[in-house]
């Protein structure tokens, strides 16, 4: 009998981390070779010796819109200088499986407000903004849940 195999759907990878808890909520987090800590502040029962996990959902929020700015721009031969972003995302209590008053944490909404330094044409800069917005993965999963990310672009002249 003939065995089919079957083709792995293009693109799809797999990233694993380990998170390892001593005690509290201090988690130590091994992503490949990298080493992320994650912590609550005090009040709410952790150390606050690294940022909370809403926190680095925020920056990846960030830093994954930058990193698409960046290869849309290099495939375009857009040049461009500096690009900052703030992120905002914001979270509010849902009811749980033992009602509100132990209440889930839910993100409902998300901002970005990126900061770009470029001499391109507006038609340049227009199809670098749709694009680098299409392909985050981190603000798909925001748009996924019904939250699109909200983005301000302000876009200056390149520093001489």
């Amino acid at each position: 009998m003939a065995v089919a195999k079957q083709k792995a759907p293009e693109g799809r990878r797999v990233r694993v981390v380990q998170s390892s808890c001593a005690s509290g909520v201090r988690c130590e987090i091994k992503a490949g070779k990298h080493t992320i800590v994650t912590d609550e502040p005090a009040e709410r029962g952790g150390t606050d010796t690294g940022a909370a996990p809403l926190m680095h959902l925020t920056a990846a929020l960030a830093s994954c819109q930058t990193v698409q700015i960046e290869k849309v721009a290099a495939a375009m031969r857009f040049k461009h200088g500096a690009i900052n972003i703030e992120a905002r995302c914001t979270t509010d209590l849902i009811d749980g499986i033992e009602g509100n008053s132990n209440g889930v944490m839910q993100f409902c909404d998300a901002e970005l407000i990126i900061d770009l330094e470029t001499d391109e044409t507006p038609q340049k800069i227009e199809r670098l903004k749709a694009l680098s917005e299409d392909r985050c993965p981190v603000g798909r999963l925001f748009d996924e849940a019904g939250y699109p990310p909200r983005v301000t672009w302000s876009v200056r002249p390149l520093k001489a």
